[in-house]
Parts: structure tokens; sequence; C-alpha cells
């Protein structure tokens, strides 16, 4: 990303979005039919190698959005020369991912997608045994924390990745992706969406 490439907030329709480009918008829009799942919203991340890793995976797993939230990852140029997300962000090949920075994903898709959590929780279905819904958003949280109460409670399923230790954020995104294609038989990626 060059410097200058983030817009300012204002109303969007999606066919405004410009591929690579970080975008941020008013709190109360609606820009997303269900068309635009699989998404991926991270809440609060914190290294921009994160996001960069989950731009690549939902690019390479046919994941539409990767919508992240909070400040912790500069999205302006500015004298702040560590804004720009790593290299995977900015490939020509993964244009094909709308990158939003935003504090409210919920508020932008309609009724007929299902958030999901994932998250180590009591109620939490093991990702073995999960059967993805047909039109998720999943949702992760921070490398250094959990989810809030106020994001778990939008949110109608949840699901654990069972392992011996915490994944990194990026590869977390990357194993919720994969098995969701694995699960639904594609395995072309002329099919994978």
């Amino acid at each position: 990303m060059k410097e200058g490439n983030t817009r300012e907030e204002h109303d969007f329709n999606p066919k405004d979005f410009e591929p690579g480009r970080i975008h941020r918008i008013g709190k109360r829009h609606t820009m997303f039919g269900s068309d635009m799942t699989p998404a991926i919203a991270l809440w609060n991340p914190k290294y921009p190698h994160n996001v960069g890793a989950a731009v690549r995976a939902a690019s390479c797993f046919g994941a539409k959005a990767v919508i992240f939230s909070g400040n912790r990852i500069p999205t302006d140029g500015g004298d702040n020369k560590k804004y720009r997300l790593p290299r995977e962000e900015r490939m020509k090949g993964y244009h094909d991912v709308t990158i939003i920075n935003d504090d409210y994903f919920f508020n932008r898709f309609d009724e007929n997608v299902i958030p999901v959590a994932v998250e180590v929780r009591q109620n939490s279905e093991s990702l073995p045994l999960f059967v993805h819904p047909e039109k998720p958003l999943y949702v992760f949280g921070p490398e250094d924390g959990s989810l809030p109460q106020t994001v778990l409670r939008h949110c109608q399923r949840f699901v654990v990745i069972p392992s011996k230790h915490c994944l990194n954020l990026g590869n977390a995104v990357n194993v919720i992706l994969y098995d969701r294609i694995y699960k639904m038989g594609i395995i072309s990626g002329d099919h994978i969406g």
C-alpha cells in the first residue's frame, strides 16, 4: 500500500471498494448481503503480519472479506511509517479480498449471515465435528486476549480448534478456512467460495 491509499470514513457502496486498500466506514451502514461470505472478522488484532496472513488465507480459501477492528494496526501513512501491512496484503493475487478496518462488523451483513466465534469456551464445538454454516462470518479474538462479551453476544455458533497450544492468529484463520473447504468437498481452486 502506498501512502494515502486509505479512504476517509463515509457512505460506501460495495462497488466502491478498491482492491488492496483498507477502507473505513460509518457505524450504521449495512453493506453486504450473504454473497460476501465466507468472511473473516479479526477483533482488535495486534500485529500487521497476522492481518496480512488472514488476507492471504482468505484469498487462498475463498473468503471474500477480512474485517479488522481496533486501532492497533495503523491504517494511514502520516508520520507513522509502520502503517504498511505486510507483503501478503499487498500482493496482486490477493486483491480479490475486501479489507476493512471497522469496529462494527456485525452491522455490515444481512440476517442470513451466521457469526461463528472461534474461541475456547465451554460450549464451543470441536472443529473436527463442526458443521460449517453456509454463510459464515468467522470471528477471531486478538493475539493477546479473548473475544469480549459484547462480541460473543452477537455470535450464533462457537468453535474451538483442538490443539496442544494456542495457534497464531494467522494460522487459526488458515485452519478454519481449510477445514471449511475440506468438509464441503471443495478441492479445486476454481470452486472455492
